[in-house]
């Protein structure tokens, strides 16, 4: 992993060409390592970077953001040296919900927009259960409705010092996702691509279609076989495939083969 003077970005594989860039947002709790395979499997000119928010990794000791408002606009002003190519915005989990509502902010205040915004086992942002209360959940709650979802490790989740290393952050990332109000607006003029499993517990097909209405452009829906840990064992696949639009998107913006 590369050093980054921004303490917002980890790179995970700067690009030797750095014609295009995947900016990447991670689960609940999750941080830069959620993408380390996404290292391997992308072409060498897509730039990999990772959003590491506060209150994990080398942020361990910095207060978490709880609202979707305030992380956005920081984002804005946090990721503004990263917006000099061709780029797009992919999220896991709840990490899709904040790369969509970046991906407004980017477009309503005027700096250059992604090319394509990829979304990964997330419900629609008209969908997204709000009231489910996860970040208030007991102790105990909030482990199990953690290993039902499979994202972060059981050794983690049944080691109590460990666990509550990662708490604060989970919790402040959950309450983001279920406390910022979804507002109606002008869909977004870019491809939009959704990948999601088939017994994955946290979303459905309906959820996962509903991406269709933020999108005047393009929409894909990729489905895969298995529950929430899709995005690690079909890895490939949605990398080959997000390389592939990423690349596609930047063209059609630059008008290659016009």
């Amino acid at each position: 992993m590369s050093a980054s003077a921004n303490p917002w970005i980890a790179r995970l594989r700067p690009a030797s060409r750095g014609q295009l860039r995947l900016i990447c947002f991670a689960h609940a709790g999750g941080g830069a390592a959620t993408f380390r395979g996404f290292a391997q499997d992308l072409p060498a000119d897509i730039d990999l970077c990772v959003v590491r928010l506060p209150g994990r990794e080398s942020r361990l000791r910095e207060p978490p953001v709880r609202k979707m408002g305030e992380l956005v606009s920081l984002l804005g002003d946090a990721l503004d040296e990263l917006l000099d190519v061709p780029y797009g915005l992919l999220g896991y989990c709840s990490g899709a919900l904040t790369a969509f509502e970046l991906a407004r902010y980017l477009r309503d205040s005027g700096r250059r927009p992604p090319a394509a915004l990829f979304a990964c086992a997330c419900p629609s942002p008209a969908t997204v259960l709000r009231d489910s209360g996860v970040h208030g959940l007991e102790k105990d709650g909030l482990i199990e409705h953690l290993a039902a979802l499979g994202i972060i490790p059981d050794a983690i989740l049944n080691t109590p010092g460990l666990f509550d290393m990662f708490e604060q952050s989970v919790r402040a990332d959950y309450e983001v996702y279920e406390t910022g109000e979804y507002l109606a607006d002008r869909p977004l003029d870019l491809p939009v691509s959704v990948f999601g499993a088939t017994g994955d517990p946290s979303t459905t097909v309906p959820t996962l279609l509903g991406w269709r209405e933020e999108t005047t452009r393009a929409f894909s829906l990729r489905l895969f076989p298995g529950d929430h840990g899709f995005f690690e064992q079909d890895r490939l696949s949605i990398t080959a495939s997000v390389s592939a639009e990423l690349r596609a998107a930047a063209d059609e913006l630059s008008g290659v083969g016009r």
